[in-house]
């Protein structure tokens, strides 16, 4: 049976832990290079820093990427690369209060937090994260490496590219794509589409910068 890695000892990896906790699954340790190998965080062990995973086998050992996003996608993005490569597998993690639409599609390394909703058509994924209670409504596409905050709105057909991330309590209309690397501001309403590497804000949304 194989264990499981958790990447990071910050306030997204606590609430993976405790995700994998709801399922009976106790992190082997904690891969983390700001605190000391031997220290504890939230009861677990730290092993060291990402040198440390070249001790562990990717046939015993799943990883969980616990590195958020503020609004910076690219480090978590970068990371889940980087071990890829190497033959680590990151499972999809979906909290059991997350409501999932019998034709959802969840690819490799997604991780859906409680109370999310994913309706009908839509996709996930590499490595892109729901946030807690967000809302994505029927033929979204998420794309790889992206962050949805909590709280937020996807209504129909929204498409999110690569990299971008979505602020807390954001909504996007229908049809409304948001191109890579792209930032959405907390509270954003979005009512068209958002540059490649743009960052919008405001209600309704407004181009900040590029």
């Amino acid at each position: 049976m194989q264990r499981f890695l958790l990447l990071g000892a910050g306030g997204h990896a606590a609430v993976l832990y405790d995700l994998l906790l709801v399922f009976g699954l106790l992190p082997h340790g904690v891969i983390d290079r700001r605190l000391k190998a031997g220290d504890i965080w939230e009861g677990l062990p730290i092993l060291g820093d990402d040198d440390v995973l070249s001790t562990f086998s990717p046939e015993d050992f799943f990883l969980v990427n616990g590195l958020g996003a503020n609004p910076n996608c690219a480090p978590r993005n970068a990371l889940y690369a980087r071990l890829r490569s190497k033959g680590f597998i990151f499972p999809a993690l979906v909290h059991p209060s997350a409501i999932i639409a019998h034709n959802v599609v969840l690819k490799e390394g997604c991780q859906i937090m409680a109370s999310s909703i994913l309706q009908s058509g839509v996709t996930l994924c590499e490595n892109s994260v729901i946030n807690t209670r967000s809302s994505i409504d029927h033929h979204c596409h998420i794309g790889p490496g992206t962050f949805i905050s909590p709280g937020a709105i996807l209504c129909g057909s929204v498409t999110i590219e690569e990299g971008a991330f979505i602020g807390v309590g954001a909504i996007l209309l229908p049809n409304v794509r948001v191109g890579k690397d792209a930032i959405v501001g907390a509270g954003a309403v979005v009512l068209h589409d958002v540059p490649t590497s743009a960052t919008v804000a405001g209600n309704p949304a407004r181009i900040l910068s590029k």
